[in-house]
């Protein structure tokens, strides 16, 4: 594996808990990674006071990190230790450490759950919806990453097998490609010529031709303009001016795409529409 052109799963989890620091700013990060067994093992981590939850070993469904794994979706607490949605058998391992909030977020790879991003504070401060949306964005990321060392391992057995083999982007490279995609349909919008933008929109299809999966969801030319505004990071004012619409008929097409594709955020709808090819 050329190691300039790709990092490690381990040098991937790193790097996205310290990025994750130091967006938010929140003291603590962690990742908890499946085992074989369907059990978690807090096995990276940043930020931490004391040895309580380092190599702590998570059953399933219990504690935040297993209801992640059991309902496949973001879970938070603000008392971890009064709150009624989740088991309560670390209690004393997370007393030792002193947390108070803690969100979880599953890492998702090829439908399968890699582990559990985790960030915590030590102090009674509520972990508001950004925070969970920077979380979520993190492990959209670290997917990412994950999903393209496994690509690049399966590379790497085809040559060894006397095969032969492309070469595999990276992260920066796949982000690059993200951008100029979503930057392009704006661009195509803001086209009056309906040839013109025809073309410019059959070229934003061929960039997400060769990951494409048979999709069973339609999504509306407008829904993916949303979509491409929402991966830029915009905001619906934002995205209602760059589109020229008004913010709450964005809303609308968010609202419809995030119940076409199941999703519950929108930074969840983007991920969705990668998943099924309709964004790169």
């Amino acid at each position: 594996m050329d190691s300039q052109r790709m990092k490690d799963d381990d040098d991937a989890i790193r790097e996205a808990l310290s990025s994750l620091k130091t967006a938010t700013g929140i003291p603590v990060t962690m990742f908890a990674s499946v085992m074989n067994d369907n059990r978690l093992k807090i096995s990276a981590w940043v930020g931490l006071r004391t040895p309580a939850l380092q190599n702590l070993i998570i059953d399933s469904g219990c504690g935040v990190g297993g209801r992640v794994v059991t309902t496949r979706r973001p879970v938070g607490v603000s008392d971890y230790a009064r709150a009624n949605v989740i088991s309560h058998e670390y209690d004393s391992a997370i007393q030792d450490e002193g947390l108070f909030s803690i969100v979880g977020v599953p890492v998702i790879v090829h439908r399968e759950i890699r582990g559990v991003l985790y960030v915590g504070v030590h102090s009674a401060v509520r972990l508001g919806d950004k925070v969970i949306e920077e979380v979520t964005m993190t492990a959209r990321t670290l997917e990412q990453d994950l999903a393209i060392n496994s690509a690049m391992r399966r590379n790497d057995g085809v040559r060894g097998a006397g095969g032969k083999a492309g070469r595999i982007m990276n992260g920066a490279e796949w982000e690059q490609i993200r951008s100029t995609h979503s930057k392009l349909r704006m661009l195509a919008n803001k086209v009056e010529d309906d040839a013109l933008r025809q073309e410019l929109e059959d070229l934003c299809d061929q960039m997400v031709t060769p990951v494409r999966v048979k999709q069973t969801t339609k999504l509306s030319a407008r829904e993916l303009d949303v979509l491409a505004c929402v991966a830029l990071g915009h905001t619906n004012v934002e995205a209602a001016e760059e589109m020229g619409i008004g913010a709450e008929t964005v809303k609308s097409y968010l609202r419809s795409v995030m119940r076409k594709l199941g999703a519950h955020t929108r930074y969840e709808a983007v991920n969705a529409a990668r998943r099924i090819g309709a964004l790169p």
